[in-house]
């Protein structure tokens, strides 16, 4: 609770004082309609609201052309006091409309509001607790696709939800003052409304499937503007930029021409919209001509007939578009639900306690890695060493890793990311500043110095106009080089100083005289610590305790790096490149 002084004013309270969300709940996922319905129970209190001013509104507006009509019959009948009776009523009524249309209006714009944070917290929820996972099953183009179109269009659904009902409380409203008016008059709306809808919803249908075409082609777009973006520098290194950028070319004319498709379904029923209710207030007005030219009513009553009968457009296109945005809901909720039914790669158990001083086992590979010494693997296929850095690590296939006697798949993930810190080949450098990629839990054991003296990386603060730890990185460090990127990254990962690390060809962008400095000070720094490091760099493999040599992705022989150089022929031609 906060204390308030004495005398201060309370700040009004907002309706969305409340978000972001503590917990945003765990939605319902089993088809559109349900994770709709649930989004929707979810925040009934906003929505109820709303619709209680939405048909106050509307009704408001509704009976504005009767007290308008009663108001120009009084100036016919010269009837001042009438008159300005009804003039009052009038200016109360706008004044009631406009007031309840406000707060309508504001609580439609927090429905929007709340669902769109909500779902967006569940989606960041959900790549979370992909964590790694959520690169290698969807690409990031359609992540982003979701999180900024898909999730905006199903919170669009339920911004108009007041409006509906207000326009449908009106409907029934108006059409009982015109069948009062006239029987047979209400009656044709009546009947001719709901043909007007049934005509338009072969329509809805086609819509959807172009939509959803629509969206899954700009997943693909975005995922290849991602890609294209992040590799334009090696693209531009090798002179493949015009086929990536031909390629994008390409697929933004699918998008195009899907958008295209998807504008001809949604013109068309907006030209209903339009066209129907307006063929039938011709007919209901054409109606009441007949009648005041026979006499049957008089020019107050007609004013009254038009106005409703006008009126009667607001209803049904409001109930068209609701239908329209409804229609994209379900469309967007369907990729959502997709994303949100993405399973991890491995199924997690429950032990928290891994032995890291124990032996840790591939067992598709047959690589044992003992405690405490540094192993570096020379592999015949980088592919192949990349698939068991990914084991080693626990983001793929955990099951078929051995530690300490059991699989890494039976500790929970927490435990086995605490163990083992797996560096990729090409580490990921996020925005930030320089100081912000160190802050990672990490081991008392090293300080932040010596882990960058041990990576060879203070030339790298040096050179940031004395900014050093302050300086900013832009994003996934494009401003750095290869090797200043890696070495970046190998400090982090000495920082963190894990009781397991895995480094895939940590320095394969970095110079000789660097590459023979940070092998030597790798080893100093994890002494006694468990070290796997994959490279065929001499000056690397110098300073294992053993190399293992993987020839198909199955261990052929292991030693030290000068045993293997006379015993084994494979193992010297990868090495020293045939030399």
């Amino acid at each position: 609770m906060t204390i308030q002084s004495k005398g201060a004013r309370r700040a009004p309270i907002s309706p969305f004082d409340h978000i972001p969300f503590t917990d945003p709940g765990i939605p319902t996922i089993s088809s559109p309609f349900a994770l709709l319905w649930w989004m929707g129970v979810n925040q009934r209190r906003i929505i109820l609201s709303g619709t209680v001013f939405g048909i106050i509104s509307t009704l408001s507006l509704a009976v504005m052309p009767g007290f308008l009509g009663k108001a120009v019959q009084s100036i016919a009948d010269h009837d001042q006091k009438s008159v300005d009776r009804w003039a009052l009523m009038i200016i109360l009524l706008g004044v009631l409309q406009a007031w309840a249309g406000v707060l309508r209006h504001r609580r439609a714009a927090g429905s929007w509001i709340i669902s769109a944070t909500r779902m967006k917290q569940i989606l960041a929820r959900k790549a979370s607790d992909l964590g790694a996972d959520l690169p290698r099953l969807v690409t990031t183009g359609e992540v982003v696709s979701v999180n900024n179109n898909d999730i905006e269009r199903m919170a669009r659904g339920f911004d108009n939800l007041p409006r509906l009902a207000g326009a449908t409380i009106s409907f029934i409203f108006v059409t009982i003052l015109l069948i009062g008016s006239s029987p047979k008059i209400g009656i044709l709306v009546v009947i001719c409304v709901p043909l007007m809808c049934l005509a338009m919803a072969p329509i809805i249908g086609p819509l959807q499937e172009r939509e959803s075409e629509q969206r899954r082609r700009l997943g693909i777009a975005s995922g290849l503007a991602a890609d294209t973006v992040a590799g334009l520098r090696v693209l531009r290194g090798i002179g493949g930029e015009k086929a990536f950028v031909a390629r994008f070319k390409d697929a933004s004319q699918d998008v195009r021409a899907a958008a295209v498709r998807t504008a001809q379904s949604r013109s068309l029923l907006q030209a209903l919209q339009i066209i129907l209710p307006g063929v039938l207030v011709l007919v209901v007005i054409y109606a009441g001509g007949t009648l005041v030219a026979s006499g049957d009513m008089k020019v107050g009553e007609l004013l009254s007939f038009y106005g409703y009968s006008a009126f009667l457009v607001l209803p049904i296109r409001v109930i068209l578009e609701t239908a329209q945005r409804l229609t994209s809901a379900v469309v967007s909720a369907r990729r959502v639900i997709h994303l949100l039914g993405i399973d991890t790669i491995n199924q997690w158990g429950k032990n928290e306690s891994p032995d890291t001083s124990a032996i840790l086992k591939d067992r598709q590979s047959g690589l044992e890695i003992r405690p405490g010494e540094i192993l570096v693997v020379v592999s015949d296929n980088p592919l192949v060493a990349d698939d068991l850095c990914d084991r080693l690590g626990g983001y793929a296939k955990a099951d078929e890793v051995i530690l300490g006697g059991l699989p890494l798949s039976t500790f929970t993930r927490e435990a086995v990311r605490t163990a083992i810190f797996v560096q990729e080949k090409d580490p990921s450098i996020l925005s930030g500043t320089v100081g912000s990629i160190f802050s990672v839990k990490h081991s008392a054991r090293i300080s932040l110095d010596q882990a960058i003296e041990a990576a060879s990386a203070h030339d790298i603060l040096d050179s940031l106009d004395g900014e050093g730890l302050s300086a900013e990185v832009v994003e996934r460090g494009r401003t750095l080089s290869g090797g200043q990127r890696q070495r970046l990254a190998l400090a982090r990962t000495l920082f963190v100083d894990a009781p397991i690390i895995v480094l895939d060809d940590p320095t394969s962008a970095v110079d000789a005289h660097t590459e023979s400095r940070i092998a030597s000070r790798i080893s100093q720094i994890r002494r006694e610590r468990t070290t796997v490091i994959f490279s065929n760099s001499p000056l690397i493999l110098d300073q294992a305790d053993r190399v293992v040599l993987l020839i198909e992705g199955k261990v052929k022989v292991e030693g030290t790096h000068d045993y293997l150089l006379d015993h084994s022929l494979d193992y010297r031609n990868l090495v020293t490149r045939g030399a």
